[in-house]
């Protein structure tokens, strides 16, 4: 009887339909549950998580799946379950409401809501019975309750309290007018101060990614040479630590500790998406060759793990596996002295870290602990013999993973998600010159336009065939985004007709005609009981900020002056908040940057298929250059949609560039030499990427140090010489 009230099993999200032989009378977010709230008269217990969650499942086993806990929320609580993945409007709205209520957010989001969809109490994870210094779920669900019956006039005030702090947060106040560089000068000001010399990235705890952060310092270095030490040491920890897939590639969601070892396993397909420009737009800036493997491996995990018939991509894998996180991509040191043999096995566990005791639960979390070339000299071997020792190791290793009980992954295609990858690919076919990637980012661009722009209207997720829920301005953001960046590099200007429109509509619906900038949430969607902007960046870039700078582009590219003026209203319409806090809000001042600076204009004309039409491509993309716009005079009709094409034409019938920058232009000329030479120059790359400095010297000195003693132990329990310590010679 229980399994014909939950409502969940005629969902398609995965992480609804976990939940669909829940005992517990789950509703999806919507019109039966709301009515039902308000026509009993019972509270609401609203719980959002997503499918890749670990705590969310941990939450669900214990107390959804508890029948004695089911039984009283059934009773005394209208019980609906949401994926934010499908509804981040809703998760925006309540998570907001945590913070206030609680100082701090996460998931699985736990919130009670009066029958008119107030918030007045809420948490996170909660265990079945009191444990971990949090009360049990049981004991909170009777405080719910109570409050809910108790004094009607305390609870209308508490949770009221809580919607004006809320519907405050989109008013920014009245601005200074501190100047663009000087805000941009103080968010990098403060990641300086809070920048992990000995480790990379921000803060001496759990690491998050944060791409906005150091897309905003990649912009800043170009304008004035600074900062590219922070970015190439954060970044190359990321590579080459646990947060990246040594064996797979892709990027898994966070670091739980200071060191990049030891991740929260999940892949999100927006992270990886996101990480994916960033260390293209590294690469460009440094001609690191470990931005470009990095960037190769992570489209090769996306081709072969993510992606659908269709041509999308999917949304995330999960960090657990055989009901333990990590068990997938984590290994026994005694599996790998199986798989490759002892002498191997001792090359590998010193090029990757392992140790006995392993990093999470007696596993090893591989990460690149000796660079080759050290390992090479420490063994007695050529290098070319201990690269192919870990090639061929990290190849069995693979093979025997693959034969592993896979993570479970959530095949939801969300718009906005996949415009975040397509922006990736097609930068990604241009930097590393493989027509592969633009033909996949294009793939995918059709597939959404052909299934979820609808009657002028976005759709926000694909699934079983079906197209449903109305976009948020991240959908229309990021996926404009990434048909303007199909245009750049494939020049094809049937992607700015579509961008056009889309962009025209993502005004239309979003636009808050009264204070400026977007709404989350569109005009012809669900009304909730407060909108929201959410300017600052979060796990995603601001949508706002996305927004602003694909406007600018656009406009830039197309003429049209209302959307430049759209983008610099959006960025007057924050600029109070940003001035309080500029390290809250990379992504808008990425667009001030980008706004500030004169863009460098390239026009392309001639016949596209010319060989010297790649080679001036090939040279205009091989630098960081986030300013420049580029177009192609496809025919005499080009001009109307493209203005700055007008008059520009073929000389002698061959490929022409046109170039202007600094607001001055150049003759017009026909060779990739030739353009290289006009091409202002990028700043001078003050950077060896194998040369720490003294500090980090002493530090790895230290490490390999106490890395050999652990090793000495090891091998010696299996039987294999100790290496010396001087100069890494076989005694």
């Amino acid at each position: 009887m229980v399994d014909l009230l939950n409502r969940l099993k005629h969902e398609t999200s995965p992480y609804l339909l976990q939940h669909a032989s829940n005992p517990v009378e789950w509703y999806p977010w919507g019109p039966e549950a709301l009515d039902k709230a308000k026509a009993e008269n019972k509270p609401i217990f609203l719980s959002i998580g997503y499918s890749a969650c670990h705590w969310c499942h941990v939450m669900a086993h214990e107390s959804f799946e508890n029948e004695d806990i089911a039984k009283i929320m059934n009773e005394k609580f209208i019980n609906i379950k949401v994926d934010r993945e499908e509804r981040p409007d809703v998760d925006a709205l309540y998570m907001k409401a945590l913070v206030e209520l609680t100082g701090h957010g996460g998931w699985p989001l736990s919130m009670f809501l009066t029958s008119d969809q107030k918030p007045y109490l809420g948490g996170t994870y909660y265990p079945p019975f009191a444990k971990y210094n949090r009360p049990g779920f049981a004991e909170v669900l009777q405080q719910a309750h109570d409050l809910f019956t108790g004094d009607k006039d305390q609870l209308d005030t508490r949770s009221q309290n809580i919607l004006q702090k809320i519907s405050l947060q989109n008013r920014a106040g009245k601005a200074r007018g501190v100047p663009n560089d000087e805000l941009i000068r103080g968010a990098v000001e403060i990641f300086s101060g809070r920048f992990d010399e000995d480790f990379g990235g921000f803060g001496s705890g759990m690491k998050f990614p944060e791409p906005m952060h150091y897309t905003l310092l990649l912009r800043h270095w170009a304008q004035t040479g600074e900062s590219l030490t922070i970015l190439d040491k954060s970044l190359t920890s990321m590579a080459e630590g646990g947060l990246f897939d040594q064996l797979g590639g892709g990027f898994h969601r966070y670091s739980t500790d200071r060191k990049w070892l030891v991740p929260h396993f999940e892949k999100m397909l927006y992270d990886n998406g996101l990480l994916a420009k960033l260390f293209l737009d590294m690469f460009q800036a440094t001609k690191q060759d470990i931005y470009k493997d990095t960037v190769e491996e992570t489209f090769a995990w996306l081709f072969r793990e993510m992606l659908s018939d269709e041509g999308a991509f999917y949304a995330s894998q999960d960090a657990d596996s055989e009901g333990k996180e990590g068990t997938w991509y984590t290994w026994e040191l005694k599996e790998v002295l199986n798989l490759l043999g002892p002498k191997h096995a001792k090359v590998f566990a010193r090029a990757f870290g392992l140790v006995p005791r392993g990093h999470l639960d007696g596993r090893n979390v591989l990460h690149i602990s000796e660079r080759v070339e050290r390992l090479a000299e420490a063994e007695g071997i050529p290098i070319f013999e201990a690269d192919h020792i870990l090639k061929k190791a990290k190849e069995t290793l693979f093979q025997a993973r693959e034969k592993r009980p896979r993570p479970a992954r959530d095949e939801k295609i969300i718009t906005a998600w996949n415009g975040l990858m397509i922006t990736a690919l097609a930068h990604g076919s241009s930097v590393l010159v493989d027509a592969r990637y633009l033909e996949s980012a294009t793939r995918c661009a059709d597939f959404i336009w052909s299934k979820q722009w609808q009657s002028e209207k976005l759709l926000r997720v694909y699934k079983d065939g079906q197209s449903k829920i109305n976009g948020c301005l991240d959908d229309y953001a990021y996926f404009l985004e990434g048909l303007v960046a199909i245009y750049e590099n494939g020049l094809d200007s049937r992607w700015i007709v579509r961008a056009k429109e889309l962009a025209d509509a993502m005004i239309t619906e979003f636009w808050d005609e009264g204070e400026g900038g977007f709404f989350l949430a569109g005009r012809s969607g669900e009304s909730l009981i407060a909108p929201l902007k959410n300017p600052a960046d979060e796990a995603l870039p601001s949508a706002n900020a996305v927004a602003a700078q694909v406007l600018l582009k656009l406009g830039r590219l197309t003429g049209e002056e209302s959307y430049i003026q759209k983008a610099e209203e959006t960025l007057n319409a924050f600029r109070a908040m940003i001035e309080r806090s500029p390290a809250g809000f990379t992504g808008l001042l990425s667009a001030m940057s980008a706004l500030d600076i004169a863009p460098t204009e390239v026009v392309f004309a001639g016949p596209r298929d010319h060989v010297s039409f790649g080679e001036m491509l090939k040279v205009l993309h091989a630098d960081y250059r986030p300013n420049k716009v580029v177009m192609w005079k496809e025919n005499e009709s080009t001009g109307d949609l493209l203005p700055l094409t007008q008059g520009k034409s073929a000389e002698k019938g061959e490929p022409t560039v046109y170039l202007c920058q600094n607001t001055t232009c150049h003759a017009p000329v026909q060779t990739g030499t030739a353009l290289n030479r006009l091409l202002e120059r990028p700043q001078e790359i003050r950077l060896n990427i194998f040369d720490e400095g003294k500090k980090n010297a002493q530090i790895m000195e230290q490490e390999q140090a106490n890395f050999m003693g652990v090793m000495g132990n090891i091998f010696q329990q299996i039987g294999i010489q100790k290496p010396s310590g001087e100069g890494g010679k076989k005694q």
